[in-house]
């Protein structure tokens, strides 16, 4: 979107010089501890997906992070370990008309 006359960048820029106001400056913030940027992120999660990341499914106990992996080849290795890498693919039910799209070889819907 494009905006021209009183709108304009160029003019609004020619207002604030004209006004003498100063151009927005960018705040510092202090450093944040560690463990409130953790409940920070916990409480975003939360709010997003309903569910408390740090509290256990089975017992509705806390739960308390110990690391952050990052590194695909280390998440490769643990899923295998637990016997969910690869993803099992399934098959469609017998009688379901499935069609691939030549173009991207993905199955069309």
């Amino acid at each position: 979107m494009r905006y021209y006359g009183w709108y304009s960048n160029v003019s609004r820029g020619k207002r604030r010089k004209a006004q003498g106001e100063e151009p927005a400056t960018i705040e510092e913030f202090p450093e944040i501890s560690i463990s409130a940027a953790k409940r920070a992120w916990a409480r975003l999660i939360k709010q997003v997906y309903e569910v408390d990341p740090l509290l256990c499914p089975r017992c509705a106990g806390p739960m308390r992070i110990i690391a952050f992996i990052e590194q695909p080849e280390v998440i490769r290795k643990i899923l295998t370990h637990l016997g969910v890498w690869p993803a099992h693919v399934h098959s469609p039910p017998a009688g379901v008309p499935v069609a691939i799209s030549p173009a991207t070889g993905l199955i069309a819907a």
